[in-house]
C-alpha cells in the first residue's frame, strides 16, 4: 500500500516532459518509467501504480476508471486497422485519408505529401487505409500508426497526453 503522501505516476517513454510538469504542481509524486502505454495501463489496473500518463487514449478493454486529457497542442494522430510503426521520412510516400482543411495540413503536417481528401474521417477503416484524425474522433476500432524517428522515438506531435487513475483526486493538473 502506498503511503498517503507518496503517489506513484507510471509513464510511457514519450510522456516524460509532461510528467515533469506534473511534479511541479504535485508534491510527493514519484515517477516510474515504464516501457509502453500498455504496460502503464496494466500496472494501473493491477494497483502497482496510482496514476498513469500515456500518449494516447486507452481502449475500454485496457482500463476503466478516471481519465483526463492533458492540455497540449497535439490534436491529431494517424490510425489504421493494424497497429504499426512507420519512419517519419516514409510519411511523404504514404497515401493518407484526411478530412481536414488543406490549410491545416500545409501548416501542421508539411511532411504529408500523398493526401486524399474525404468528407469525414470516421467510420470503418478499409484494409490498408491510413487516416489522419482528430483525437476527438478516436474509437476503439482504430489502431495507431505510430511515426518514429531514425532512433525509434515516437514523434510527439502525433501523441496526446492522457492521465488515468482509479481516483480522480490524486493529481492536480
Amino acid at each position: 500500500m502506498t503511503p498517503i503522501n507518496r503517489i506513484i505516476l507510471g509513464i510511457c517513454p514519450t510522456m516524460s516532459i509532461f510528467a515533469q510538469e506534473l511534479t511541479k504542481k504535485n508534491k510527493g509524486l514519484e515517477i516510474i518509467n515504464l516501457g509502453s502505454a500498455a504496460q502503464v495501463l496494466y500496472s494501473l489496473s493491477n494497483n502497482e501504480i496510482d496514476v498513469g500518463l500515456i500518449g494516447r487514449k486507452a481502449k475500454k478493454s485496457e482500463f476503466e476508471g478516471y481519465s483526463k486529457e492533458l492540455k497540449n497542442d497535439n490534436k491529431f494522430t494517424l490510425v489504421s486497422r493494424q497497429k504499426d510503426f512507420i519512419l517519419k521520412d516514409e510519411l511523404e510516400h504514404l497515401p493518407i485519408y484526411i478530412s481536414l482543411k488543406p490549410e491545416i495540413i500545409k501548416k501542421e503536417f508539411p511532411e504529408l505529401k500523398n493526401i486524399i481528401f474525404v468528407n469525414k474521417s470516421t467510420g470503418e477503416l478499409k484494409s490498408g487505409e491510413v487516416r489522419l484524425i482528430s483525437w476527438d474522433n478516436w474509437n476503439d476500432n482504430f489502431e495507431l500508426l505510430i511515426p518514429i524517428d531514425k532512433f525509434h522515438n515516437k514523434i510527439i506531435k502525433f501523441r496526446k497526453s492522457y492521465l488515468f487513475s482509479k481516483n480522480k483526486n490524486l493529481v492536480q493538473i
